[in-house]
């Protein structure tokens, strides 16, 4: 494939912009980027005209819960632990493998819609064997690259209707990355996800630390929140992260998630230990959580990639709304709009993002070598038209109607807007019917 006379926004080291440049495609990389003037001729590539379009490197959702495009809007208003009870409790018992993944299916689809071609589904445990692999099997079906983070949890009386044996959840793990880690052309990633300090063991969070550094893969958990935090002093006399050091299952390949009140005791600890950190603002401001302290975070060179969270705390999967969000919360709560500008808000979506999955060599740029992930703006819309600069056009203007073409792992899976792998329709038919399935199952209909 040859993308032709595209504005091309790299997110390489030095933030070139090509303004009027191509990009090669063969197989599933990249192999070579630059000016129209450099561009090869007479070859039998699929030629795509991009002129007018802007190309960026595909946005890399750091952190959602795909089920949770079932249980939108459960919960609104409540405060964390009772949004715990209704939103998450009453529901994860009643799951199905056929619900995972539709669920899958919808969150592909719109990711891939908001120039998302890389997720993070952290996988909670479930009622019934192989919903995980139903959930992959969705993210496959759609044509979206899927980090599946196996949730564990193995103690405590929150999500009582799937807390499963510390060996049961190991089990589960070791097969999933025996079956899936690095399958189907890379497309498929497995980690490890312990929940929290208060529903996973001590030993089952050391157990999956081993097992990570096994299979060399990453380690994510959600971490100085208020509830988490509250937990952590009831149980261990200290914050959520000291803990985690004093157990020995900080390094570079953990992901904290949330991060909205860490001590500059904490952020010592994750600047020292090369964490990195999933920053969710809109489920941070939908919870009431806080908002977390992106600036500080890197100026101590800690890594910050982004991420929605779950539809249940958030209520989409837009990771443009996440962009703007980002940008706009952090200039509110510091009164300066100079504190995040859009060139580092749209480099934590791509080149942060693909650090905090331990995928930076090969995702986050358009560049040589690196997997085509990638997608078109349209900006010849009312809501983006008169753009300057292509970046703050992306960050603070548009919207999913912008994104007109998809392209993951060399694959094109949107063109002009229309999703190619599935019938987009039916889907969205099957899920809504499942979603009020679900809910009179769970006695919320």
């Amino acid at each position: 494939m040859l993308l032709t006379n595209a504005c091309i926004v790299t997110v390489d080291a030095e933030d070139r912009i090509i303004p009027q440049g191509y990009l090669q495609i063969e197989g599933s990389r990249i192999v070579a980027v630059g000016p129209m003037s450099q561009a090869p001729t007479h070859l039998d590539d699929d030629v795509v005209d991009c002129a007018g379009r802007f190309a960026f490197p595909g946005l890399i959702n750091t952190h959602t819960h795909s089920f949770q495009a079932l249980t939108r809007g459960l919960g609104e208003g409540l405060p964390v632990w009772d949004w715990f009870s209704q939103a998450i409790d009453m529901v994860v018992g009643h799951l199905t493998p056929e619900d995972a993944r539709l669920a899958a299916q919808v969150t592909a689809l719109e990711s891939l819609r908001s120039g998302a071609t890389c997720v993070m589904d952290y996988n909670y445990p479930h009622p019934h064997p192989m919903m995980a692999d139903s959930a992959i099997e969705g993210f496959l079906d759609v044509g979206v690259r899927t980090v599946l983070g196996r949730g564990i949890i193995d103690t405590g009386d929150v999500h009582a209707a799937i807390v499963h044996t510390c060996a049961h959840e190991l089990d589960d793990c070791r097969r999933l990355l025996t079956e899936w880690h690095r399958q189907h052309d890379d497309m498929i990633r497995i980690w490890v996800a312990p929940y929290t300090v208060f529903s996973t063991s001590t030993q089952a969070f050391t157990a999956a630390h081993s097992l990570a550094r096994e299979f060399d893969t990453g380690i994510s958990i959600h971490a100085a929140t208020p509830s988490t935090l509250e937990a952590a002093h009831r149980l261990f006399g200290s914050s959520d992260v000291q803990y985690e050091e004093r157990i020995g299952v900080l390094g570079p390949d953990m992901l904290l998630v949330h991060c909205t009140h860490p001590s500059s005791e904490d952020m010592t600890i994750m600047a020292r230990h090369g964490v990195s950190v999933s920053h969710n603002p809109a489920s941070n401001a939908y919870l009431g959580e806080g908002c977390a302290p992106v600036v500080e975070l890197l100026r101590r060179e800690i890594n910050v990639g982004l991420g929605t969270d779950g539809a249940s705390s958030n209520n989409n999967q837009d990771m443009l709304a996440v962009l703007k969000l980002t940008a706009l919360l952090q200039k509110l709560q510091h009164e300066d709009p100079s504190v995040v500008d859009a060139r580092a808000t749209l480099r934590m979506a791509t080149m942060g993002g693909a650090a905090c999955l331990g995928w930076a060599d090969e995702l986050g740029s358009l560049e040589p070598g690196k997997r085509a992930d990638l997608f078109l703006v349209n900006p010849w819309l009312p809501n983006t038209v008169s753009w300057d600069d292509p970046t703050v056009s992306l960050v603070y203007s548009a919207t999913q109607e912008n994104i007109s073409h998809t392209i993951v792992n060399g694959r094109l899976v949107m063109k002009n807007r229309q999703i190619l792998t599935v019938d987009e329709g039916a889907i969205l038919r099957q899920a809504q019917a499942a979603a009020v399935d679900l809910r009179t199952r769970s006695g919320l209909g």
